[in-house]
C-alpha cells in the first residue's frame, strides 16, 4: 500500500493508515502544496477504496486549514470528530512505573485473545470520545492489517491487584521508526475517576520506549477533558487541534 503514496507525498509528510476492509485513512494531506495537488490525491484515494471495497475513507487535517473543509464538504464528507493533539519526548527519559499499587500488564497473548477483545470493548463504553462504527472483532482485524506483524506485541491488558483496569496498545506508527502512538488506552468504566489512568497511560509510554520510540503522539477529542489532563499529568504538551472528516463508500 506504500506504493499508494509517491515519493514526494511522502516526503510532504502525507500517512496512510491503512485498515482495509474497514478503513483507509490519510493524515496531513494539507502539507500538499495546492488545492488541485490535494483534490487529485483524494480522488486517487477514493478510486484505491472502492477498487478494495474498503467501507469507510477519514481525513485528518490540522484545524488552522480550515479552507480545506469546504473542499471535503463539497466530496460530501462529513465531520466525524475535533482532537487535540499532544507531544512528548521519550528520547531523554527512563521511565519508572510506580509498582508500589500491585499494577501489572500481561500480553493478549498471555491473558487470551478473547478476554483482552472483552477488556478492549469494555473499556470503551461511556467514553467521551467518539465510538467506532466496527465491533472490536473487526477493530482487531482493523489493527493487525494497519500495523503488521507488530500487533503481537502491542496488545496489553493491565491490573490492580489482579483485577482488571482496563487496555493499553502501544504501536510505532506505520511508515515511520521512532513515532510511538497508542492505537487505543481506556480504563473500565468501574476504574475510572480513581487516579489510575495517568499510572496506566505512563505504562503505554513506558512499552513504547521500550519498542524503540524516540517520540510520543497522542489524540483525543476535544471534549475529552478527563484524557487532556491525563497527557499533562505526564508531561505531554499539546501541539495541533485536527479535525477528522469520514465518508462512507
Amino acid at each position: 500500500m506504500e506504493s499508494f503514496l509517491t515519493q514526494s507525498v511522502r516526503d510532504a509528510g502525507v500517512k496512510l493508515l491503512d485498515g482495509r476492509p474497514y478503513y483507509l485513512a490519510v493524515e496531513n494531506v494539507e502539507k500538499l502544496e495546492t488545492g488541485d495537488q490535494i483534490d487529485h490525491f483524494i480522488n486517487r484515494l477514493e478510486e484505491l477504496a472502492l477498487k478494495e471495497q474498503v467501507q469507510h475513507v477519514t481525513i485528518t487535517i490540522d484545524s488552522s486549514f480550515n479552507r480545506n473543509f469546504k473542499q471535503l464538504k463539497k466530496k460530501l464528507y462529513v465531520v466525524k470528530k475535533r482532537s487535540v493533539e499532544y507531544f512528548r519526548d521519550l528520547s531523554k527519559e527512563n521511565f519508572s512505573c510506580n509498582h508500589n499499587c500491585n499494577i501489572t500488564f500481561l500480553s493478549a497473548e498471555e491473558v487470551g485473545i478473547h478476554t483482552f477483545l472483552n477488556l478492549w470493548k469494555i473499556s470503551m463504553s461511556s467514553s467521551l470520545n467518539v465510538p467506532s462504527p466496527y465491533s472490536i472483532e473487526e477493530q482487531y482485524e482493523g489493527m493487525k492489517q494497519e500495523i503488521g506483524i507488530q500487533y503481537k506485541t502491542s496488545c496489553y491488558a493491565v491490573f490492580k491487584n489482579d483485577i482488571p483496569l482496563g487496555v493499553v496498545m502501544p504501536i510505532i506508527e506505520p511508515g515511520t521508526t521512532a513515532e510511538g502512538r497508542l492505537f487505543y488506552y481506556g480504563l473500565l468504566p468501574n476504574q475510572r475517576g480513581k487516579g489510575l489512568g495517568t499510572i496506566v497511560h505512563r505504562i503505554g509510554l513506558q512499552l513504547l520506549k521500550e519498542k524503540g520510540a524516540s517520540y510520543y503522539i497522542g489524540s483525543t477529542g476535544i471534549d475529552n477533558k478527563p484524557m487532556q489532563q491525563i497527557f499533562r499529568n505526564n508531561d505531554c504538551v499539546p501541539s495541533r487541534e485536527v479535525v477528522t472528516f469520514t465518508k462512507a463508500l
